[in-house]
């Protein structure tokens, strides 16, 4: 072949130039009319097959690497040689009180594992059962009894059995693939039904021996999963002509979240339910693991070796096992004020929600503990939320486009919305004034300019029976060049911190700075902000505000303190996120004609 060939192309047109080449460099063939002649054909075929074969063989190199690779099943595969098992589908789940009549004389009600209760969204209606034996209790009012904190999973019970073949090894595959495979229970039936026996899962060989009654759960093609039992030296393997029952919940992963209303099936043994009453809707709900996720998740899984001892280690493990949670920041409990010596740290931010329920805490510090060094314990914690007011007047030139003042302000939205999913919303997040400013004009071509402003801020939970000092940290340098506002002033005069009203000696008040330090409690009119009194303190280089013996008249859950930050970009530090809420965008649309 001509050494002027090019090896690397895999284009039909490019090989079969290439061909023509190499022919036209041979004396037999140097004025030879390859276009009208029949050896145009063979070189077609020629140029073809070797492009297919090409393209066919980059595809299988490609598809021999995690990183490279694109098809699910390779990826799976991948993953099971890091000891990976990709996450399933999960359950929704909602914790309700159960209150039930029973006019019998039983001290309490028994509530089946498998019980299942009808939960509504709309139109449309799912199933949800119990996962074990729950017990109501009698209550004051007489054949009324009640089960508190009961946790519904959303997804019917199904099983798959199998006759185990010590010859002809079974293949023992899940085959529903909405599985929820932290369901899974799995019972093995030998000598003609006079012994049962339960199998616990495992993920390690850790303790196991010939009689340990365990299975193994791995990925398998098609997105499907199967158990694996051992071989009679790790692990004991059913006998053979037994029976295998594989018992797990079908889910519809995401759809069921939000629901709170809940009705029941059928009645309980010889007990009525009167009323559910909802504790927390339905959450947690999701599809399987995306293959993205399994090539970022699987190496880091691997380096951790299901134990815990880098801040990394903690969030690669609970995102892995967990899909409603957004991200984590770990860190050692000596870092944190007051320090916490022999403590670990976990601020965990949940989807859809600015809040961390204790049955969450009480489920993330289960799974943890056991993985994390003996002499070190797990808290979890609820974010540092750091909100952010966006005001942008964007101005687009009509001449450009047929869009009108509604249909621009969406798109702005939109585009501010995007910003906050792709580039904020997480620990170690920054906003970047210049990118965020971009993303503004990106949002339609018309845009010519945009003049944006950004804000902080925080919420206080609030004492509401006695007076109380508040320390609320924003992190960051604050305006400190506003001058000073001493005594009474207009009301268009600016200030750095403010908060929303509360009452406070029988009228509407609010707290803002006076340009010295000074937090100042005012009372405002339409022209006027009248000084009340003093009630603490901000720092303008560290953004730390303090508000001191605190007590609104009103029962105020809380109050939200809005500052302006003295930087453009504006960085989450320590354990707080930075999120922009819908509320929080105010957009306003001037048309110009260029």
């Amino acid at each position: 072949m001509a050494t002027s060939n090019d090896l690397t192309t895999l284009d039909f047109a490019s090989i079969k130039e290439n061909l023509k080449l190499y022919l036209k460099s041979q004396d037999l063939f140097r004025d030879y009319d390859f276009e009208a002649s029949n050896i145009n054909v063979l070189l077609d075929v020629l140029a073809y097959n070797t492009s297919l074969n090409g393209f066919y063989l980059n595809m299988v190199a490609n598809e021999m690497f995690l990183d490279s690779a694109l098809l699910r099943d390779s990826i799976v595969s991948h993953a099971k040689e890091l000891n990976y098992i990709p996450r399933s589908f999960r359950s929704a789940q909602a914790r309700v009180n159960i209150a039930l009549r029973d006019n019998s004389e039983n001290a309490t009600v028994l509530i089946p594992r498998g019980t299942s209760f009808t939960g509504t969204a709309g139109s449309r209606n799912f199933t949800f059962t119990t996962n074990q034996n729950i017990q109501a209790f009698s209550t004051d009012t007489q054949n009324v009894f009640l089960a508190t904190d009961v946790v519904l999973y959303e997804g019917d019970y199904v099983q798959d059995s199998y006759v185990a073949d010590t010859q002809n090894p079974v293949r023992y595959l899940i085959t529903n693939k909405t599985v929820d495979t932290t369901s899974l229970r799995v019972t093995v039936i030998e000598d003609n039904g006079a012994t049962v026996l339960n199998y616990d899962i495992r993920d390690s060989l850790f303790g196991l021996g010939a009689t340990s009654q365990v299975f193994f759960l791995q990925a398998a093609e098609n997105d499907s999963y199967e158990i694996l039992f051992g071989d009679g030296v790790i692990g004991r393997p059913p006998k053979n002509n037994s029976i295998v029952l594989i018992e797990y919940r079908a889910c519809n992963g995401e759809l069921p979240n939000g629901i709170r209303t809940f009705t029941a099936d059928d009645d309980i043994t010889t007990a009525t339910v009167t009323d559910i009453r909802v504790l927390s809707r339905a959450s947690g709900g999701s599809i399987p693991e995306s293959v993205e996720s399994i090539k970022f998740n699987a190496p880091r899984a691997f380096t951790t070796q299901e134990r815990v001892v880098t801040a990394q280690d903690y969030a690669t493990l609970l995102k892995a096992n967990f899909s409603e949670i957004n991200d984590i920041a770990a860190y050692g409990g000596e870092e944190f004020d007051p320090p916490q010596f022999g403590k670990v740290i976990i601020a965990v931010d949940l989807k859809n929600t600015d809040s961390l329920p204790d049955t969450y805490r009480a489920k993330y510090r289960d799974f943890i503990k056991p993985r994390s060094p003996l002499s070190i314990d797990p808290v979890f914690i609820v974010p540092n939320y750091m909100y952010l007011t966006v005001s942008s007047n964007v101005k687009y030139d009509i001449t450009q486009t047929a869009l009108g003042v509604d249909d621009m302000k969406s798109l702005v939205v939109s585009a501010i919305q995007s910003f906050n999913f792709n580039n904020l919303n997480g620990f170690n997040k920054t906003l970047r004034y210049s990118k965020f400013i971009a993303a503004i004009d990106g949002a339609q071509d018309a845009i010519i300019s945009n003049d944006t402003t950004v804000e902080a801020t925080q919420f206080i939970s609030l004492n509401v029976a006695e007076r109380t000092n508040y320390t609320i940290d924003f992190g960051m340098p604050l305006v400190n060049d506003i001058g000073q506002k001493q005594g009474d002033h207009s009301s268009n005069q600016r200030a750095v911190v403010r908060t929303d009203t509360f009452l406070y000696q029988g009228e509407q008040c609010s707290i803002e700075d006076n340009g010295l330090g000074d937090l100042i409690i005012i009372k405002s009119t339409t022209s006027t902000h009248t000084q009340l009194t003093s009630i603490g303190s901000v720092n303008y280089e560290t953004g730390v505000l303090r508000i001191n013996n605190f007590l609104p008249q009103d029962q105020k859950p809380q109050l939200k303190v809005t500052v302006t930050p003295r930087e453009k970009d504006i960085t989450a530090k320590n354990r707080s996120i930075l999120r922009v809420l819908d509320a929080d965008i105010n957009v306003r649309i001037e048309q110009v004609r260029i």
